[in-house]
Formats: structure tokens, sequence, C-alpha cells
């Protein structure tokens, strides 16, 4: 069970990939990223890693439904959800 779940809902989102590169870059802690792609996506590129949970929607189902989703599949102490555009500071997670 990880300590941190990161929620990222993504709709033709072109940096989602580089997002989750500097997640995984970045994390300290005992911290997961689910990213939840909600429709039709253009190769989003996201890491193979053990840390990343990919869930995909073939139809949108918006972006608060998505999150919910994202949410629900979580078994962390704590959430956070970011945008699919970001970039993050070294050791975020547990500071």
């Amino acid at each position: 069970m990880a300590d941190l779940t990161i929620v990222i809902p993504a709709r033709n989102e072109m940096f989602l990939g580089k997002t989750i590169e500097n997640i995984l870059e970045n994390i300290e802690g005992n911290t997961e990223v689910i990213a939840v792609i909600d429709g039709d996506s253009s190769n989003p590129n996201i890491p193979d890693d053990s840390k990343v949970r990919v869930l995909q929607f073939s139809q949108s189902v918006g972006q608060r439904a998505a999150t919910n989703r994202g949410v629900q599949l979580s078994n962390a102490k704590y959430i956070m959800k970011v945008d699919a555009h970001c970039a993050f500071d070294k050791g975020f997670d547990v500071k």
C-alpha cells in the first residue's frame, strides 16, 4: 500500500508522459501514480514503471468522473490530484 497516490486525469494531454517522468524522477517516498486517460488519446508515451497504473476510458466521462475513478483505485493514505502538464521538486511527496 502506497502512502501517496497521485491521480492525473488527462484528455489529449501532450505532456502527460513528461509529467509522469518528472514525478518518477522526483519522488522519494512510497508513492504511486494513477493516470486516467479520459477518452481517445494520441499516444501519451507513459513510462513503463511499476509505480504507474493507467486507466483508460474509450469514451470521455469528464474530468470529475475520471478523477473520482482514479481515487477509487487508490489504497493510499493520501491522495494528490494534479494536472497533466506539471513539474515537481525533488522529494515533493515527502515534504
